[in-house]
């Protein structure tokens, strides 16, 4: 008895530690460094000169886990707090999306090999349709090297979600 409990405990370490360093279960299943290409997120200061802290908080019925603050069809997501996979801060501020949605829409592709890809959902935080009805674009992060958390992902049916947080929230911008 003693075995097979200490067996299920390295079973559920190895299994959380997975979860957490191969993209929290998406389509994506690392985050190594690629060819740093410049980012395309736009830091917009508060006041003080420094954005407000404690990132987004969800303020409509399209937000799916507290992913932003934007109004419907605001390119720009305020108050941002992005981490990188160690946790720290790498980014905070408004988040500007236009130049990824020129960029997507212009057909030029980002560097990291899921941009462009099949969005599987497996998280289940947006509306269930069949493989192949969502895509998955990179949003390049100032201060990470790599892909980094964000993301678009576009529907089929015209629908843009963003995600700061790699997947754990979303926020509808169209």
């Amino acid at each position: 008895m003693g075995r097979r409990l200490l067996l299920f405990a390295i079973a559920l370490v190895v299994g959380i530690a997975v979860a957490r360093y191969s993209g929290t279960g998406s389509d994506e299943r690392s985050t190594r460094p690629d060819d740093g290409s410049p980012a395309t997120a736009v830091a917009t200061p508060g006041a003080n000169g420094i954005a407000p802290a404690g990132g987004a908080t969800a303020s409509s019925p399209d937000d799916v886990g507290g992913a932003g603050a934007a109004a419907p069809g605001d390119l720009v997501v305020h108050n941002v707090t992005v981490r990188d996979t160690d946790g720290r801060v790498a980014f905070r501020g408004d988040v500007d999306l236009a130049p990824e949605l020129a960029r997507i829409d212009a057909g030029t592709r980002d560097p990291h090999r899921n941009d462009g890809g099949i969005f599987g959902n497996r998280e289940g935080r947006l509306p269930d349709h069949g493989r192949g009805y969502y895509h998955e674009y990179v949003v390049r992060t100032p201060g990470i090297s790599h892909a980094g958390p964000q993301r678009l992902i576009l529907g089929a049916g015209g629908e843009v979600w963003y995600t700061f947080d790699h997947y754990e929230s979303f926020r509808r911008i169209r």
